[in-house]
């Protein structure tokens, strides 16, 4: 399929060059970019199909479920993830004039 892709893209490509009319020009082009891209994800799809594990490697859930606990029973405990700090305090903010309150008399 990815051959016959790119066969009509040359081929498309040859009959717009070739062609006098705007319109089957235009109507070529397009029939171009479009066979071109259906070309390139053909290959694609051809380069990662080779290159895939096939299905029957992968694990299954039940299996996957045994290697996380077998792991969790490793580590043990200690790999636990601890709670997260306590988060500190800041001082409130003040606006832009104000003046800092340390310095205020008390008694006003």
């Amino acid at each position: 399929m990815r051959f016959f892709w790119l066969l009509l893209l040359l081929g498309a490509l040859v009959f717009a060059i070739t062609t006098r009319h705007p319109g089957v020009l235009a109507l070529s082009l397009f029939v171009a970019f479009v066979s071109g891209l259906g070309a390139v994800f053909a290959f694609a799809a051809a380069r990662i199909e080779s290159t895939a594990r096939p299905d029957s490697a992968l694990l299954t859930p039940e299996v996957l479920a045994a290697v996380r606990a077998r792991a969790a029973q490793q580590r043990g405990p200690a790999a636990t993830p601890a709670a997260p700090a306590a988060r500190p305090v800041l001082p409130p903010v003040r606006s832009a004039g104000s003046p800092p309150s340390q310095y205020l008399d008390p008694g006003q």
